[in-house]
């Protein structure tokens, strides 16, 4: 039974790690909420409702910048709130191209391994007419 209590102190302790992780990881969000809800305060309320005295040019002033603040709050909860996107596993190195790479020591002949993996990715930009151009002469 003395054995099983170390296990168990470790169990806390990590899961008590990663439950502070977790909640330092919305610090620098809840940092640039309160300075963006300062900013909101600072502009709003006292440029243009306390300092501002002609109507019209408080109503343009408030249209344009709730306009910009609508469309940074969306941009931003967007950026915090979509999860990362995994590429396809066609863009994925093969298991014999990566020991390849990893068994090389020379760094021009990984440089020249990297070219012959990038050639055969299904990657295509344009050229500046429309055209298609493959991936084999971005590199």
């Amino acid at each position: 039974m003395a054995d099983a209590d170390p296990v168990w102190w470790k169990m806390a302790v990590s899961r008590g790690l990663r439950c502070c992780q977790r909640a330092f990881a919305w610090l620098p969000v809840l940092i640039i909420a309160l300075v963006v809800l300062w900013s909101y305060y600072a502009y709003v309320c006292e440029l243009c409702l306390v300092t501002l005295s002609n109507p019209v040019e408080k109503v343009a002033y408030l249209i344009i910048f709730h306009i910009l603040f609508v469309l940074f709050v969306w941009t931003y909860w967007k950026s915090i709130f979509t999860l990362p996107v995994q590429p396809g596993k066609k863009y994925h190195m093969s298991y014999a191209d990566q020991e390849r790479y990893e068994n090389e020591e020379r760094p021009e002949v990984q440089r020249q391994i990297l070219a012959e993996i990038a050639r055969k990715l299904p990657v295509y930009t344009r050229t500046g007419s429309g055209g298609e151009r493959s991936s084999g002469s971005v590199l």
